[in-house]
């Protein structure tokens, strides 16, 4: 049984031969302990962003992007993992940053004229948005930003679909490879408050907004899927450790009924949609799954997210897909803790199907090397099926 008819296996909440093993992306250290030298994976700022915006300075961008995916390919098929989730296709026109700072970058949209800022931190190696025009401007630049949405043509020659068609087929044989697509709400960006605000005093605008972007978005899932792409997942955050980042009514009035378009979009193609999202989103997960979302990733144990009761109340509805600590087990040790943790989770969420291994979020700068190696290795070992009491 190869990867991609492990995964699917799964989701069909059968057993297969052995868990399936999935990771939403993995940053360097441990690209580079796996790979043996420098590379361009995961979602760290280094490689992310400053590269990024020097291979745009120096005219090599359609390289960086090569490179990119290529490493990414090689590090997937060194592991040996089931699930690739990061085939999307990229714009054939880049946006150019400039520098501002010997850390931040602009980013100018030449016809709306706005704006946004990224700052690049080498001690936690993140990139990200730290400003906005939208943030300075509140509702009235969401406003301006909504028409330009919705009088905007979608044009497919506005995207680049060749790293989609090499990824597929270097790693489309044997493992589920995966698009993105969700509702891009804007509470995750540093915009947020404008996006919350907007909630409650101009509804109206946030659906113009959300349903502008779910346009687009729609567009490109479609294609990928008719190009091969074996499924979707969705990436943006919908809660922090303590709950939901807003109410589940403004989730089941804003973000739900939008969803279902997406899931049906997969489930028309005969293909899985998981759904990643950080935080306690134990209120929302009926509503998750009411939706059509297919599979949950993360499941992060420090947000009082239970494995254990999400499998007993959800698990004949839901694929779960996690949740090796990766805030303390997968950074701390040692590794019989990392053994000790993921046979635990292995026997408690892998019995009748439903399930794939993973960390609680990705493999981020912070994790050990040879903690994530130890995960690995473990689930080979006690993962094969049938699920004994105390491994196998």
């Amino acid at each position: 049984m190869n990867g991609k008819e492990r995964a699917l296996t799964a989701f069909r909440h059968q057993e297969a031969d052995r868990v399936p093993i999935f990771e939403l992306t993995i940053d360097n250290p441990t690209a580079e302990f796996v790979l043996g030298r420098e590379n361009l994976c995961g979602f760290g700022g280094k490689a992310r962003g400053l590269a990024y915006n020097h291979a745009i300075a120096e005219g090599r961008v359609k390289e960086y992007f090569l490179q990119r995916k290529l490493d990414d390919i090689a590090l997937w098929e060194k592991l040996d993992l089931d699930v690739y989730p990061q085939c999307d296709p990229l714009p054939a026109e880049p946006a150019v940053p400039d520098q501002i700072s010997d850390h931040q970058w602009r980013i100018t949209d030449p016809v709306t004229g706005q704006w946004v800022i990224y700052d690049y931190s080498a001690d936690s190696d993140v990139y990200d948005m730290v400003d906005s025009s939208l943030r300075r401007g509140g509702l009235p630049e969401l406003e301006k930003l909504t028409i330009h949405l919705e009088n905007q043509t979608f044009d497919p020659d506005a995207w680049d679909f060749s790293y989609v068609d090499m990824v597929l087929e270097k790693l489309g044989k044997d493992r589920l490879v995966m698009g993105s697509a969700d509702v891009e709400i804007g509470s995750t960006f540093d915009w947020a408050e404008t996006f919350l605000i907007g909630l409650v005093e101009a509804p109206d605008l946030i659906h113009r907004y959300l349903d502008a972007r779910l346009k687009t978005t729609l567009k490109l899932s479609e294609m990928l899927l008719e190009r091969g792409v074996q499924g979707l997942h969705g990436g943006y955050d919908w809660a922090a450790n303590k709950g939901p980042i807003f109410s589940p009514r403004h989730f089941r009035k804003f973000v739900f009924p939008r969803m279902k378009q997406i899931t049906d979009l997969c489930h028309r193609f005969g293909v899985p949609y998981i759904k990643h999202t950080d935080g306690n989103v134990n209120s929302l997960l009926e509503d998750m799954i009411e939706s059509g979302v297919d599979a949950f990733q993360a499941i992060e144990p420090r947000a009082s997210m239970d494995i254990a009761e999400i499998k007993q109340k959800y698990g004949e509805r839901l694929t779960l897909i996690g949740n090796v600590d990766c805030s303390t087990v997968l950074v701390d040790g040692p590794v019989e803790a990392v053994v000790e943790k993921t046979k635990q989770i292995i026997k408690t969420a892998a019995p009748g199907g439903g399930f794939l291994l993973s960390s609680s979020n990705s493999i981020h700068p912070g994790v050990k090397p040879e903690y994530y190696m130890a995960m690995l290795e473990t689930a080979r070992q006690f993962g094969n099926y049938p699920i004994q009491a105390g491994g196998n």
